[in-house]
């Protein structure tokens, strides 16, 4: 099922004004998507102008004054994809005692979702129009599509302060635990893995092939021109026993550069900034030849890597996610992986390019401004990049006579079969040096009176003692250095908890709760606007940090529309 983001009125009515002023937020300058003439063709009347994108076919008309203007219905306008997301329950510890999940690292969520606000979505149920009519008028792009929430990616997106492995270990492990600030029945627990810095890959050489999308649809100043402007920050950072080439594909595939030595800054460069948008959108040409391309340049024992550029858009050759799953599993066995960055909005499709990621033993990142493309080849160059880990999984073990029951927090399309653990034909996450990822559980103590749901049984055991453990959590994962697997287990008991776990824990739980906020949740408890302010405001000033705040805030005032001066009637 597909959830796809839709309008309800007969007329959308936009302030422009102050979208077009929007200050930067969280490091990352805002893209206006209210009116772009970059690449759009305007079309003149006497009292209106008419703004379309041919692309997406798209279109605004905007009175003379420029102060306002509404979204003509009859003509398409949001196409963007999310896949329906089953919010996990609580589970009964005494019948389901073990949590088997693939890690994740990618950040693509948040980005996406700060893209969001500041285009003015709002939170789902929000009453925007004045009478409280759901098909009158609207004020703003729509409302946040629940799918499009991925809260482990939103942890993920931000660092924190996690114990480093101890020499000659690959992963260590970070437990915080306290009270829920959403629940007080309940107990939240973070567990925090942080990965040695270890980069025997990048000594070998980085074998790197850019596969950009320059279809029609990536004619915009937040896609193409986007990528084009935030390049130099990656070349910069390329040597001379790197090899870069450059595939573009849209109604056909070209190979514009072929194994260019890194330090040619100038000829990577040029190549890049001649691209042009045109045309349908063939992936699957594009594809084939970057894994070619790859496999030519290959290096053994260095950086082998893909990374595609798209707004997901793929209408010609292969269009599903089934089609994309079979071709891209079956070729990360080349030891080639693939990375995905995410670029627009308006005909997005986040569906194809977390499945591209997912089974190409890569990661996924949504850019939505230059300090963005800078933040993902620049400060997290070497983790986003070099292989350190892959099937890297992580298994819970909750001891019945601590626990009575337990929800994992996010990760719900990383979930895995307990047998998979050690199965290693089941593929899971890709983790790169100086990678962080983190996973949350929101706990329910044997002795609290918060009901869990579970099965009558007549012969199992109902308590367990002998231990104040409260469980077990242990890795498994496949080293880049050495081919082999590798395991390392951690317990957690109640030495863990703490009245007052931290800065970070505080900042955890402040995300949990806005992610639980913008996706609707059942589980929100107390979850509120004041509450998420408080937790995120504790700790020492930093500026990510205080750029959530800000656009926290921002998603207040979208969803808190009391201003209807300028609202133009049909």
């Amino acid at each position: 099922m597909i959830t796809t983001t839709s309008f309800r009125s007969k007329a959308l009515a936009l302030v422009i004004a102050g979208s077009l002023a929007l200050a930067p937020l969280s490091g990352c300058a805002a893209f206006s998507h209210a009116i772009s003439t970059q690449s759009n063709e305007a079309k003149t009347s006497t009292e209106t102008e008419y703004y379309a994108d041919a692309a997406e076919g798209s279109g605004y008309y905007a009175m003379t004054d420029s102060s306002t203007m509404y979204y003509e219905p009859d003509v398409p306008f949001n196409t963007e994809e999310y896949a329906a997301i089953d919010e996990t329950g609580f589970i009964s510890t005494l019948t389901r005692p073990l949590s088997t999940v693939s890690a994740d690292v990618d950040t693509a969520s948040w980005c996406n979702l700060r893209r969001m606000v500041r285009d003015g979505y709002v939170l789902a149920g929000t009453d925007v129009d004045e009478d409280g009519n759901s098909d009158e008028y609207y004020y703003d792009y729509g409302t946040i599509p629940a799918g499009a929430v991925r809260i482990e990616e939103m942890l993920n997106y931000f660092g924190y302060d996690y114990e480093k492995p101890a020499a000659g270990d690959d992963f260590a492990v970070t437990a915080r635990m306290g009270t829920c600030p959403w629940n007080e029945k309940t107990d939240l627990l973070v567990l925090g893995f942080s990965t040695a810095d270890e980069d025997t890959a990048s000594e070998k050489g980085r074998n790197l092939v850019f596969l950009i999308d320059v279809s029609g649809s990536m004619d915009s100043p937040d896609k193409l021109y986007l990528l084009q402007d935030s390049f130099a920050g990656l070349v910069e950072q390329l040597g001379p026993n790197d090899r870069v080439s450059i595939v573009t594909y849209a109604s056909g595939e070209e190979l514009v550069l072929d194994g260019v030595a890194g330090d040619r800054d100038r000829e990577i460069l040029r190549a890049i900034n001649r691209l042009r948008a045109d045309g349908s959108t063939n992936g699957e040409r594009g594809l084939e030849l970057a894994y070619e391309v790859a496999e030519k340049h290959f290096i053994e024992g260095g950086v082998n890597r893909i990374i595609m550029a798209s707004d997901g858009d793929l209408n010609v050759g292969m269009t599903s996610e089934s089609d994309l799953h079979d071709y891209v599993s079956k070729k990360r066995e080349t030891g080639v992986y693939l990375s995905v960055l995410g670029f627009g909005s308006g005909n997005y499709k986040d569906t194809k390019m977390e499945t591209l990621a997912d089974d190409g033993n890569g990661q996924y990142h949504y850019i939505d401004c230059e300090e963005e493309a800078l933040h993902v080849f620049g400060d997290k160059l070497c983790a986003n990049l070099v292989p350190f880990a892959d099937d890297v999984k992580f298994q819970i073990e909750f001891n019945p006579a601590q626990v009575k029951g337990y929800r994992l927090i996010g990760y719900e399309n990383r979930a895995l079969a307990d047998e998979d653990f050690r199965d290693d034909s089941v593929d899971a996450g890709d983790v790169g040096p100086e990678a962080q990822f983190t996973v949350a559980y929101e706990i329910v103590p044997a002795d609290s009176d918060f009901e869990v749901a579970g099965s009558d049984l007549k012969y199992q055991e109902t308590t367990y003692s002998g231990s104040d453990e409260w469980l077990t959590c242990t890795l498994r994962w496949h080293s880049f250095a050495d081919g082999e697997y590798h395991e390392m287990a951690s317990t957690v008991d109640e030495s863990t908890w703490a009245a007052a776990p931290g800065s970070d824990w505080n900042f955890q739980a402040a995300i949990i709760e806005l992610g639980m906020l913008m996706r609707g949740s059942e589980y929100a408890g107390n979850t509120s606007f004041e509450n998420i302010y408080q937790l995120a405001e504790q700790g020492p000033e930093d500026a990510e940090r205080d750029g959530f705040v800000e656009l926290v805030r921002e998603l207040e005032d979208n969803s808190d529309l009391t201003d209807w001066s300028t609202i133009v009637e049909e």
